[in-house]
């Protein structure tokens, strides 16, 4: 057997037959069995465990099962978790002493009760039968609309592994193109232990609950999940587990009457809140921010999805050009917006991303002064991802004047250099940067070493950016913006960012503070 370590490989196994194990015939000695360990005894009637080496050991830790064993933070084989397979401390486990010591630690914890904040969202784990798809759910969705005894119907699509779940009743297939399995969402008070099988699902049941399950059961037909049966295809049992979080598993069912029987899916919470949960710390406090935001192509639209990610409520996005099939490559649009606006089509992204934004969709920014100091009245910030000089001298002035806060970003060398610069309350006003020593110019624009290409039709260059550097600036727009929004103010007014050398001083790649010339240095 392959490891990462052959020498302590070598000394496990020695340790191993000192304890009175033995390898199980296989020619790579993975499998081990001997004497039960001390600190389980009374915990299983079993005398014997075997130890599984996995390959990667000793990265991946020696897994230790007892058949028969019934406890939280096992398998229903028997296989106990040690470490989270994420885990860096599981290297411990490359002594067989480290391991004794974590498995004695589980033992005591079986025995005194784990804590109740490690048990959440895993009782599909001690279930019997585990079932090879995956399910989505709204959780907390369904959870808020009723209390203990709580009985609800649910309707699900099956999307390649994953039975996608919804609340109400199943709709018509022939609206959604696919089979609509119909299942039923039960609610409980707390439970002493997780439910391994279906008869200790229907014991944990109200008994109004057990009628419907039953009478939901009796009216299917012989199939095999996923396949429609007419009756109950999956049910949900949910109860609270720790604080606020609640523990569901969720079950699809196979055959009828004698032959029915039951496995468990790993469940997803795909509601608003834990989305949310995602978007970071500060997505309670970007929730009544405002963004208006000019631009919505490649830079853009990578900037905007990264910014309602993180939690802001609302957006304002203004970009009248559609979306071809060559802006792909850098767009985050997919092909099926191919030939819709650009604002339009960023805002359908988003929704899938950040439900929780309202974003509107507008034309591009007017250059007229009254119209576009009426268009940014009453936003908390402005973000310029246009790229086009005049409009982001237009915006910069309008903000100045009216005293809103801007960010702009822009990729300039066709991708060699990205800007980043802000005018906010201190700040000196872009207009007047290029007169201050403080800030390097850009280099100049030389046509023949960076001139684009024209496409047919065509009367200007397309700006060749690759799409690492598009990348690269939308992050860093989007970091400047959430600095700005939270008060933080930690970035400095201006930031460059050298992706390709070019002349002095952006002779290096890595990032620069026009304030400080000794920031350029290696990222």
């Amino acid at each position: 057997m392959d490891t990462y370590d052959d020498a302590a490989f070598d000394r496990f196994r020695s340790e191993l037959i000192n304890a009175g194990f033995s390898p199980g015939g296989d020619a790579e000695y993975r499998c081990w069995t001997g004497p039960i360990r001390a600190s389980l005894e009374g915990l299983t009637d079993a005398t014997r465990m075997q130890i599984d080496i996995y390959p990667g050991w000793p990265l991946r830790y020696a897994h230790v099962s007892v058949a028969g064993l019934r406890s939280e933070h096992a398998a229903p084989q028997g296989t106990i978790c040690l470490w989270a397979e994420d885990d860096p401390a599981q290297i411990d486990g490359r002594e067989l002493q480290g391991l004794w010591d974590r498995l004695d630690q589980w033992a005591a914890a079986a025995r005194n009760g784990f804590h109740a904040a490690d048990r959440a969202l895993d009782a599909y784990r001690l279930y019997d039968v585990q079932s090879s798809y995956r399910a989505e759910l709204p959780l907390q969705d369904l959870i808020i609309r009723g209390s203990n005894g709580y009985a609800g119907q649910m309707f699900a699509i099956i999307q390649g592994k994953t039975l996608l779940i919804e609340h109400g009743n199943p709709p018509d297939p022939r609206t959604i193109g696919k089979p609509a399995l119909a299942g039923a969402f039960y609610l409980r008070g707390a439970l002493p232990e997780p439910p391994r099988t279906l008869d200790e699902i229907r014991a944990s049941l109200t008994r109004r609950q057990r009628r419907k399950l039953t009478h939901g059961l009796a009216a299917r037909s012989d199939t095999a999940f996923p396949a429609p049966s007419g009756g109950l295809d999956f049910i949900v049992l949910a109860w609270p587990r720790h604080g606020d979080d609640y523990d569901a598993i969720v079950l699809g069912m196979s055959g009828a009457a004698e032959t029915l029987a039951a496995a468990a899916l790993p469940p997803t919470s795909n509601d608003e809140q834990a989305l949310r949960r995602r978007a970071g710390t500060d997505a309670d406090l970007l929730a009544s921010k405002t963004v208006l935001i000019a631009g919505a192509g490649s830079v853009g639209g990578h900037d905007e999805a990264a910014m309602t990610s993180r939690g802001v409520g609302t957006i304002h996005l203004h970009d009248s050009d559609v979306l071809t099939s060559t802006n792909l490559v850098r767009h985050v649009g997919t092909r099926r917006f191919v030939g819709r606006q650009k604002a339009d089509a960023v805002a359908a992204i988003i929704d899938q991303h950040a439900p929780w934004t309202n974003v509107i969709p507008h034309n591009d920014l007017p250059y007229d002064p009254v119209e576009l100091i009426r268009t940014i009245e009453g936003v908390d910030l402005v973000l310029d991802c246009t790229g086009v000089m005049p409009l982001t001298a237009a915006i910069a002035d309008t903000c100045r004047r009216r005293g809103v806060a801007l960010i702009t970003g822009a990729l300039f060398h066709h991708g060699a250099l990205a800007r980043v610069q802000r005018q906010a309350e201190g700040d000196t006003p872009i207009a007047a940067r290029p007169t201050d020593p403080h800030y390097h110019p850009l280099p100049p624009h030389d046509q023949a070493a960076t001139a684009g290409f024209l496409e047919l039709g065509c009367t200007a260059p397309v700006n060749n950016a690759p799409p690492v550097a598009v990348l690269t600036a939308a992050s860093d727009i989007a970091v400047a913006a959430i600095d700005l929004l939270t008060g933080r103010r930690e970035r400095p007014d201006e930031r460059i960012t050298v992706l390709r050398p070019m002349s002095a001083p952006f002779e290096r790649t890595g990032t620069l503070d026009p304030r400080d010339p000794a920031s350029l240095g290696t990222p």
